[in-house]
């Protein structure tokens, strides 16, 4: 490094340099770990000042691509001292690398011209093959400017390459890449893919560096002048004191353009990363939110279970508490009797005394209701017999009726009449001995109710109630199929007497037909002989009014008439009919 100090003629401006680095990191220059990763994070931040004072020194450095690599073999070499690097670089820059700007962002086509020249020169047949397999000196000569040979030299292979190169005029460099292809123009002569030639210039190779040096100066002196690249390179010029040169051999509008649309890149990139942490909130938010809720369900879950745990821990320990005072109060009462044995016998034998009284009126009230369930149960019984025995005797009455008005015309009314009212009786005293059995039933359920109530007023056990009002369920419940049973009956009864109602209509209404017609006959067969004793005019005059008929015969005589009034009452009475002259 002090060697190297002196041929490049480091000026060491500190306060230049501190006046670089105090503007921060380049923005260019942020994310330079993600394209290129070193393990070193020392080496790395001492690229990434490096560069950034170069990009601030001049504009061209924040869009060239390929400076990290130009930069990082003097970064790595002057680490502990970035000053000294940057300067060290920045004359590299100035001196070694002219004209490689000009096409920016192309690749120096001109620089690349000169050294393809002068291999044309020296090794017209390496040339011709490689120009044969479409290799251009942007393949095989512009890989190792752009590194300055880092890749395909070892540290000490670069390190002799580079004395020889800071020795001598800036155009040595590219005298340097023309004898690294001929030095190796036996594997390159066997080459003919384009990516085996990539693959060679990128990546190092069997070599002698001091034979590749030795051709280096014997291109270099063996040159003609017209093609030779000291005649287009300025000599070295090292770098001014206190103040660092400016740089400006490049096009400023493309990089201008490009700074512009890097900027605009990069501001659009941060509101891109803005937005999508941003996003990563709301998302982590979001997740933290349903994860407080997951939380929050399962806490609540876990806050159910121990309530519920706790509830039945609290109904156990109430069932146990419940248990001990039962278990309290069954000793407190045990001892209590025994305490109290002697001065509760009498007490005891007066209570025995007492639950015999109330059993014996107990038993008396069951043989009570049982005595009256019996009668009731005789009673519905004998009107249900009565009931049908009248309904049989209604029924042989019907047709001993209907037998005896087709016997007996003369008799047939005053038997109708007196069979309806005898039937108009019996239904009255049926309907009384029904009400006087409803009667009788509410008089026996209101005594059974006195009963209850006597039993309630002497205090006894809720068993025996119970077993009391199961009895009285089980009375009414008798009742009410007695009362649905006579009144079954009661309705037949009704229909039977309709029916023979209506029987006796019919047949009162035939024999009055049959009546009629004979009285008629016979006043037919009367009324000739009358007239021829009598000597009375044959006209006759018959009058009839409210059901009362009046004949004009001579003899009087008596039969049995059956008038239907108006009122459709049946009945039968007996004329008398005078002779009317």
């Amino acid at each position: 490094m002090f060697v190297w100090r002196s041929l490049l003629c480091l000026p060491e401006n500190h306060a230049a340099y501190s006046s670089l680095t105090d503007k921060g990191l380049h923005s260019a220059f942020l994310t330079l770990h993600d394209k290129y990763p070193i393990k070193s994070h020392k080496l790395q931040r001492g690229l990434q000042r490096v560069l950034s004072a170069l990009a601030h020194w001049a504009a061209i450095f924040a869009e060239v691509e390929y400076l990290p690599l130009v930069a990082f073999p003097f970064v790595k070499l002057f680490q502990n001292n970035p000053m000294l690097c940057f300067e060290v670089v920045a004359t590299v820059i100035v001196n070694w690398c002219q004209h490689w700007f000009e096409y920016f962002p192309n690749p120096p086509l001109n620089i690349l011209s000169m050294a393809e020249n002068v291999l044309a020169h020296h090794d017209t047949e390496l040339l011709q093959h490689l120009v044969d397999c479409g290799i251009t000196s942007q393949l095989y000569v512009w890989p190792l400017l752009e590194t300055l040979f880092s890749e395909v030299l070892t540290r000490d292979e670069w390190l002799r390459m580079f004395d020889n190169i800071f020795s001598n005029h800036p155009s040595f460099l590219l005298m340097a890449c023309v004898a690294y292809a001929i030095s190796c123009r036996e594997p390159l002569l066997l080459c003919s893919q384009k990516k085996d030639f990539e693959y060679f210039f990128h990546h190092r190779n069997n070599l002698d560096v001091g034979a590749m040096i030795k051709e280096a100066y014997r291109i270099m002196g063996t040159t003609p002048a017209d093609i030779h690249p000291r005649t287009m390179l300025s000599d070295f010029t090292p770098l001014t004191s206190s103040q660092y040169p400016v740089f400006n051999q490049y096009p400023k509008f493309i990089v201008e353009y490009q700074s512009r649309e890097k900027e605009r890149i990069r501001l659009q990139e941060m509101e891109y990363l803005k937005e999508r942490q941003e996003l990563s909130a709301l998302r982590a938010d979001f997740v933290h939110r349903q994860a407080e809720e997951r939380a929050h369900y399962a806490q609540q879950e876990l806050l159910q279970k121990a309530e519920e745990q706790r509830r039945n821990i609290l109904a156990q320990e109430e069932e146990k508490l419940t248990q001990q005072r039962r278990k309290l109060a069954a000793m407190k009462r045990e001892l209590k009797v025994k305490e109290l044995h002697l001065l509760d016998a009498t007490r005891r034998r007066f209570l025995k005394h007492q639950q015999e009284i109330q059993a014996s009126q107990i038993q008396r009230l069951d043989q009570e209701i049982s005595r009256k369930m019996d009668l009731r149960e005789q009673e519905t019984a004998a009107a249900v017999q009565d009931l049908e025995v009248r309904q049989m005797e209604l029924e042989v009455q019907r047709k001993r009726l209907e037998q005896d008005l087709l016997m007996e015309q003369a008799r047939v009314g005053q038997e109708v009449e007196e069979e309806v009212q005898l039937k108009m009786r019996e239904a009255e005293r049926a309907d009384e001995s029904y009400s006087e059995l409803l009667h009788g039933a509410e008089s026996n359920l209101q005594a059974l109710e006195e009963s209850l109530a006597e039993a309630y007023q002497l205090g006894l056990e809720s068993d025996w109630q119970k077993e009391v009002l199961e009895r009285l369920q089980r009375v009414d419940a008798e009742q009410e199929r007695k009362r649905e049973r006579l009144a079954e009956l009661q309705k037949q009864t009704l229909a039977e007497e309709e029916k023979l109602v209506y029987t006796m209509r019919d047949v009162a209404g035939r024999k009055w037909d049959e009546v009629m017609s004979a009285r008629a006959q016979f006043q037919e067969q009367r009324l000739p002989w009358s007239r021829a004793e009598t000597g009375i005019p044959p006209h006759t005059h018959t009058h009839s009014r409210d059901g009362h008929i009046f004949l004009n015969s001579q003899a009087a005589f008596k039969f049995k008439v059956c008038v239907i009034l108006p009122s459709d009452n049946l009945f039968c009475s007996h004329t008398s009919i005078a002779t009317l002259w």
